[in-house]
């Protein structure tokens, strides 16, 4: 017989589902755009993992990372039929957010009870803009369930250590990093914690290698091509987009001083081109910062407030909805209460209060798109979930 515990996630899983499929049936995007339009076109027509094109010449991307592109890729391979791509593409996303929900609760187990765990995987699952992420063409609900994942195996390895746990690990890790180029940094100050926890160096060293062994042939290209060792080459842009003179917390691509567009054209059309425009973005995002230090301070205040709360500036569609609006607001509020609490014990679950307030400082030095707090809902609902457990509220 089913218990009531079971059976209450039972239900958040169907609801999770059909909720999800009409949000692709109805919301769903009915196209690829942007860059992952143009990317896709070049590995198709082309062979060539290129974004930027300059008088009909195509360039090796460096700006991109690429597992996203890659995955559509392969859909695209593995599925010829254009009139079913869009669709297996978004239900596939679908298929991860659910096991996403999955294995947040599993986590969640660990360190609440049924009752609380099972709150937890309802706010995740049902938080709107995680819904309709699995509807559109972006990355997000990747980065979601790896994220999710990459928990999972985190807390595997300090609560109960084996070696196929390692592994798990570093294979999350390598996905992460291919999919978001600066989760390098989360990887490496989470290798310390790890060792803070376990006082295991021999960890440290598998985690590590095992990882660069997965994201090695990608950083090989890269070394051949731009004759530098990383994964992308775009703090520049996302440096100078979140901090020149038309900046909303949002961003602003449009260039308008005219010394810099008269840099960016005399940049030399060879393979390093992607990595050459990078560094002019990166110079005068510097210019910018220093020149108005303090319009900048307070734009990245804006930006910080952005992020944990509400975005007062945003021009994006929709973004004022109220199925949008209050429910950040809340989740937002209640991981905060639930870090100040959080950060006045000594517990492992510091590790998301960390988490959560590097990501926050560390994405406010450049721009904050919606979708962004998308990839701290994870360690949100464990900040909610303590504060529940804290108060002892009865829901």
């Amino acid at each position: 017989m089913m218990t009531n515990t079971k059976l209450h996630f039972f239900i958040i899983i169907f609801f999770s589902i059909i909720l999800r499929i009409l949000s692709i049936e109805y919301l769903g995007d009915k196209q690829i755009d942007n860059e992952w339009k143009i990317i896709l076109f070049n590995l198709e027509n082309n062979s060539l993992f290129g974004y930027r094109q300059v008088q009909d010449q195509i360039f090796p991307n460096i700006f991109m990372p690429p597992l996203y592109p890659l995955f559509l890729y392969l859909i695209k391979i593995l599925n010829p039929f254009d009139t079913f791509y869009l669709k297996v593409i978004l239900y596939i996303q679908m298929i991860t957010s659910i096991l996403a929900i999955i294995y947040l609760r599993k986590i969640l187990l660990n360190f609440f009870t049924n009752h609380i765990s099972n709150i937890g995987t309802l706010i995740f699952s049902l938080f709107p803009l995680f819904i309709y992420g699995s509807a559109q063409i972006s990355s997000i609900s990747l980065q979601v369930f790896f994220i999710v994942i990459y928990f999972y195996f985190l807390f595997r390895i300090i609560l109960k250590i084996k070696f196929k746990y390692l592994i798990y690990f570093s294979i999350s890790s390598g996905l992460l990093m291919l999919l978001r180029g600066e989760f390098f940094i989360i990887f490496l100050l989470t290798l310390l914690f790890i060792y803070m926890v376990n006082k295991n160096f021999n960890h440290i060293i598998v985690l590590f290698f095992a990882s660069l062994i997965l994201i090695s042939p990608y950083l090989v290209r890269n070394y051949y091509i731009f004759e530098k060792v990383t994964i992308t080459k775009s703090l520049g842009f996302n440096l100078w987009k979140g901090n020149n003179l038309y900046s909303l917390p949002e961003g602003s691509e449009k260039i308008y001083d005219k010394n810099m567009e008269l840099k960016i054209k005399e940049i030399t059309l060879d393979k390093k081109y992607d990595y050459n425009i990078d560094e002019i973005y990166k110079s005068e995002a510097i210019k910018n910062i220093k020149a108005e230090p303090t319009r900048y301070l307070i734009l990245y205040l804006k930006k910080l407030f952005a992020f944990m709360f509400i975005d007062f500036d945003s021009t994006y569609p929709n973004y004022y909805s109220f199925f949008h609006i209050i429910p950040k607001i809340f989740i937002s509020i209640g991981s905060l209460l639930g870090l100040i609490f959080l950060l006045r014990e000594k517990n492992i679950l510091n590790y998301f209060s960390l988490y959560y307030l590097f990501n926050i400082c560390l994405f406010s030095v450049f721009f904050i798109l919606p979708r962004y707090s998308l990839a701290l809902l994870p360690v949100q609902i464990f900040l909610i979930c303590f504060l529940i457990k804290k108060l002892k509220i009865n829901i």
